[in-house]
């Protein structure tokens, strides 16, 4: 078979694979993104290379695997367009609630970055990588750990049916506001490294400034038509160039151009709502391949010392973040049914952690155990969110005002009651 046909074969089995994982993840009440991921990881060295090394040569050898990448890095490219998009309209919760949102935005942000920069500079040391510096590392390592997935917290609210009530219109707002903040330490951390020079500044500004011409010449309105998918694609694709010209990652430059379109349009915009369906159903999973292949399970040493990396990570990970932001909601006033639950919805790092640990170790800030044991708490925090929102359900039930659509709430003074119209 010459490569054309392997690609495809290989393409095809990688489609059916990830898709029959997300249903057997949705049955089980869990995101469909994680066992996308992890369907993405087991058919990379750690099971399907290990298992069965000459059907996975065939499939995904190194001169197949470059062609899937490429679609992986657009998918990539294209899912930092999306998450730009939900920050610029991460205002929500009202105007009423932005001090709470501010609050826990900021316990679920600063608290964990506090508790990742002592951990980079002791523990984490070892697993630097080769272009890291101690500020770097700690940067990212705190970043990191303060990350919360507002694409897959979206879609956890709408499954759990949370989009209306009051502690989701908080958790996915603080998340917003907590996410802009890591892509700020992100670049910081490359820059911090090394990797921005005086000289590639120029390259950023006029890409950036091709992107706002681009966006000039769309201008904002009406619902955009089937022609502007390709408008959005290219200026992503110059933002993300003018950022990896620069020496940083692509992504952040997908991101600001997401967020810059995200002001203008809004977030049911066509064009960008055809792409989001290619990204997670084609495009997403050669991703989850490529990145598969790099976290190698096997490749670690599962010694008492990666046990201990681990299981330190994993616990700081869960119980500042989840303890903080529901802090954050007692101190504001909020009833339990409601910070019990912005606790654990919080606490959720999914996709977007991914995403950031991909930036990190392409950038040399981190070594391949520490890549290992990042997606693990990664997957890990995911899959907690579902079970803890069960349980907290059992324990604390929502009112059953909050349970309703806004738009059929009783009101109180010309208002919705416990929340804002906006």
């Amino acid at each position: 078979m010459d490569l054309s046909g392997r690609f495809l074969l290989g393409l095809a089995c990688l489609l059916l694979v990830t898709r029959a994982a997300g249903l057997v993840a949705r049955r089980m009440k869990q995101p469909a993104v994680l066992a996308e991921l992890t369907a993405g990881i087991l058919l990379g060295p750690s099971l399907f290379g290990a298992l069965v090394p000459g059907a996975h040569a065939l499939l995904y050898g190194d001169d197949v695997l470059p062609l899937l990448d490429g679609l992986g890095q657009l998918g990539l490219v294209l899912l930092a367009l999306r998450i730009g998009r939900l920050l610029a309209r991460g205002e929500g919760g009202g105007s009423g609630e932005r001090g709470t949102v501010l609050a826990v935005g900021a316990a679920g942000f600063v608290l964990p970055f506090a508790a990742g920069v002592p951990l980079a500079l002791t523990l984490c040391a070892p697993y630097a990588g080769e272009h890291a510096t101690p500020v770097a590392l700690a940067l990212f390592l705190g970043g990191a750990l303060g990350v919360t997935a507002v694409p897959v917290l979206a879609r956890l609210l709408q499954d759990e049916g949370l989009t209306d009530s009051r502690a989701g219109r908080i958790s996915l707002a603080a998340a917003a506001a907590g996410d802009a903040a890591v892509w700020v330490v992100l670049t910081a951390a490359l820059v911090a490294a090394g990797r921005l020079g005086p000289g590639r500044i120029a390259l950023v500004a006029a890409g950036l400034l091709l992107c706002a011409a681009l966006l000039r010449w769309r201008g904002a309105g009406a619902p955009s038509a089937p022609a502007d998918a390709g408008v959005l694609v290219a200026g992503c694709a110059l933002a993300a160039a003018a950022s990896s010209a620069a020496g940083l990652h692509q992504l952040l430059g997908a991101v600001v151009f997401g967020f810059v379109w995200g002001r203008r349009r809004p977030v049911e915009d066509l064009a960008a709502g055809r792409l989001d369906t290619v990204v997670d159903h084609v495009l997403l999973p050669c991703f989850f391949l490529g990145f598969g292949q790099r976290v190698d399970l096997g490749g670690v040493p599962w010694d008492a010392d990666f046990a201990l990396l681990l299981a330190v990570l994993l616990s700081v990970a869960v119980v500042v973040k989840a303890v903080g932001c529901a802090g954050a909601g007692v101190v504001r006033g909020l009833p339990s049914a409601q910070w019990l639950r912005l606790g654990v919805l919080m606490n959720a790092r999914g996709l977007t952690e991914i995403v950031v640990l991909s930036a990190g170790f392409d950038a040399g800030l981190i070594d391949r155990g520490l890549l290992v044991a990042l997606t693990v708490v990664a997957l890990a925090t995911t899959a907690m969110a579902g079970p803890g929102l069960r349980l907290v359900d059992r324990l604390r039930p929502l009112p059953a005002e909050d349970q309703m659509p806004l738009l059929i709430r009783p009101t109180v003074k010309g208002s919705v009651v416990g929340s804002s119209p906006n």
